[in-house]
């Protein structure tokens, strides 16, 4: 159309406007760009299928270390259990020949089986040192690569779920279906991902998050105790382990070192060992205590009163109650299985103060 004169023009330019924006509006409308999908090679992904991916691969990286880790700690658990058997051979070897002793009546048999007694307890004594010093090693080795496999194994798998479910749900999506056949109505095809490498990675994670959850607790064992690895406000120790005992107990100085300082407006309880003493403490809390992949926040414990001589550093029921738990002593092994619904946590009641006497006043 032509434009002779001013008024013309400026019905032209008015019927020229609509077109002009319509065109740009078409132009920008991208449903897969607006879907939040990027192109690559024949595939629209997400952008978060190549997070994934390579989240894995760093994943390959952290289970290398905590293999490692785990092998180490097995190797001495390994030494510990062959210095306990050499411990309890030389002490039954050593009753053994006791009893003979009383019958013998040759010297010389006789000094020979002391000589034996004698090298009986000399090695004993140096394999109970040595169970000592594997025993330390064991609580000072690192568990530091095992627990962040394990946090960041959960954490990726989450994300890949989400993933997973945001493709399925552009797969049922009208606008993005109609996008895609729009484009595979020329010779160029494509299809909505997940790629395969997204695939084959959700796969390798499914089978650590499988291993994670189901993995027993290393325990190891000292006098008839079990001990297992724990963190306690982020902060490694070696704890006791007693399904018996009602709460998580600390001594005065592990309670220091997490910067657990008792006032007065802490309760105070009063607790009964296992020989019939009673100890008396501080009711404190814990802001997180931390047992294979298991974390529980907020866990009661309590403070032990100072200059108690061999204080134990207990695991109770305050963190155990939250689990069914499963001990095989065989395998030195906890298993746990964490309760859904988690019960309050068991405190022993504080004991009754006892009523002043006539005279206190």
């Amino acid at each position: 159309m032509r434009c002779n004169s001013l008024a013309w023009a400026v019905v032209c330019v008015a019927l020229a406007l609509p077109q002009v924006v319509s065109a740009a509006e078409v132009a920008a409308k991208d449903p897969l760009k607006d879907a939040g999908l990027v192109r690559s090679g024949n595939l629209y992904v997400l952008p978060d299928d190549a997070a994934v991916v390579s989240g894995v691969a760093a994943l390959r990286k952290t289970k290398l270390e905590a293999d490692q880790e785990t092998r180490a700690r097995h190797a001495i658990d390994l030494q510990l259990a062959a210095k306990r058997r050499s411990v309890e051979n030389d002490a039954k070897q050593w009753e053994g020949l006791q009893s003979k002793l009383s019958l013998v009546t040759d010297t010389g048999v006789h000094n020979r089986i002391v000589l034996r007694m004698n090298r009986l307890v000399a090695d004993q004594k140096e394999a109970l040192q040595a169970q000592k010093d594997l025993e330390e090693q064991a609580g000072k080795s690192s568990t530091t690569a095992k627990t962040k496999f394990v946090d960041d194994v959960a954490a990726l798998n989450a994300k890949a779920d989400a993933v997973a479910e945001r493709y399925k749900t552009l797969a049922n999506d009208p606008t993005v279906k109609a996008a895609l056949a729009a484009i595979n109505s020329t010779p160029t095809k494509v299809a909505l991902g997940p790629t395969l490498e997204f695939t084959a990675a959700v796969a390798e994670l499914k089978k650590w998050q499988s291993t994670v959850e189901s993995e027993a607790i290393p325990l190891t064992e000292r006098n008839g105790i079990h001990l297992v690895d724990a963190l306690l406000n982020g902060e490694h120790f070696v704890l006791g382990l007693d399904t018996g005992a009602s709460a998580v107990t600390l001594p005065a100085e592990i309670a220091e070192k997490l910067k657990m300082v008792p006032g007065d407006q802490d309760p105070t309880i009063k607790m009964q060992l296992a020989d019939g003493n009673l100890i008396e403490g501080k009711q404190m809390t814990l802001k997180t205590v931390r047992v294979g992949r298991f974390t529980i926040k907020d866990v009661t414990c309590v403070v032990l009163q100072k200059d108690l001589k061999d204080a134990p550093l207990i695991l109770g029921g305050s963190f155990l109650n939250h689990f069914i738990v499963r001990l095989d002593p065989a395998a030195n092994e906890l298993h746990l299985t964490q309760i859904q619904e988690d019960a309050p946590a068991k405190l022993p009641r504080p004991m009754a103060k006892p009523a002043p006497s006539a005279d206190a006043n």
